[in-house]
């Protein structure tokens, strides 16, 4: 027996997530965040601006910051957020 088509296979998927429970549909968006995580990492895009960036870190030309400085605007932003 030969494999469906993408194209049929496209047709039963589309036909059955309309009629899918909440945890299903939530499974499938999953799967599809993790595929598109996966596809960043080989985007030459994504990694032409990680290589930009590791050099300048190395550089020393990269604005970095420390642990508690991370943390005190993090608690700044949140309590701002509160407001």
């Amino acid at each position: 027996m030969d494999s469906p088509s993408i194209k049929d296979i496209r047709k039963v998927v589309k036909r059955n997530i309309d009629i899918a429970d909440d945890k299903t549909v939530k499974m499938i968006y999953a799967m599809l965040e993790v595929e598109q995580n996966e596809d960043e990492l080989t985007d030459t895009a994504f990694l032409a601006e990680m290589d930009k960036r590791a050099k300048e870190y190395e550089a020393g030309t990269a604005k970095t910051f420390t642990l508690e400085e991370m943390e005190h605007n993090a608690r700044k932003a949140y309590k701002a957020r509160k407001k």
